[in-house]
């Protein structure tokens, strides 16, 4: 959703850069170098090599070769003959833009879990524990889980997951109760 916003320009490539770069571990300069980058293309619409750069910031051109290299070497950027191409590093902005706002969505069950856990989940952590909420669990289970136990660590949290998943499947299995199953 967020990609079909940038492709239509409804939302700003460079607020989104400013908010998320360090998330993707940017450096300041790198961040710099790239926002000043699509200024000078929109300005001018020719390529913008280093030493053009260099007149603009207080780099060298040499250290603005090497910044871009490392972002083409995390395959954020591609510098193509005519153009550097950005897609790759907005791509994964729009990535972190969807993780944060599916972590949002849930940020009442997360506060409620972690007041429950020993330790904070990360952003990651989190992202799992949605992915299982999609398959085998639902977000009162977990919160029972970690009500009854003290749990002090993410990894003791899935084992804990997947005990209750095997006990709870195996009584599924002998469901006296269901008339269904005969």
């Amino acid at each position: 959703m967020i990609l079909k916003m940038l492709e239509k320009g409804l939302v700003s490539k460079k607020k989104l850069l400013l908010e998320y770069y360090k998330k993707l571990e940017l450096s300041d300069n790198q961040a710099l170098i790239i926002l000043m980058i699509m200024y000078l293309n929109d300005q001018t619409r020719k390529m913008t090599t280093p030493n053009l750069l260099a007149n603009y910031l207080n780099l060298t051109s040499e250290q603005i070769e090497n910044e871009l290299e490392i972002l083409a070497e995390k395959d954020l950027i591609e510098i193509k003959t005519d153009f550097i191409d950005f897609s790759n590093l907005f791509n994964k902005i729009a990535l972190l833009v969807n993780n944060t706002f599916l972590i949002e969505q849930h940020i009442d069950f997360f506060n409620n879990l972690e007041k429950n856990l020993l330790f904070n989940l990360s952003e990651n952590q989190k992202l799992q524990i949605l992915d299982l909420l999609k398959t085998s669990i639902n977000k009162e289970q977990i919160l029972q889980i970690t009500t009854n136990k003290k749990i002090s660590s993410f990894i003791d949290l899935l084992k804990e997951i997947e005990l209750f998943l095997k006990s709870s499947n195996k009584l599924m299995q002998f469901d006296w109760l269901d008339d269904q199953n005969v």
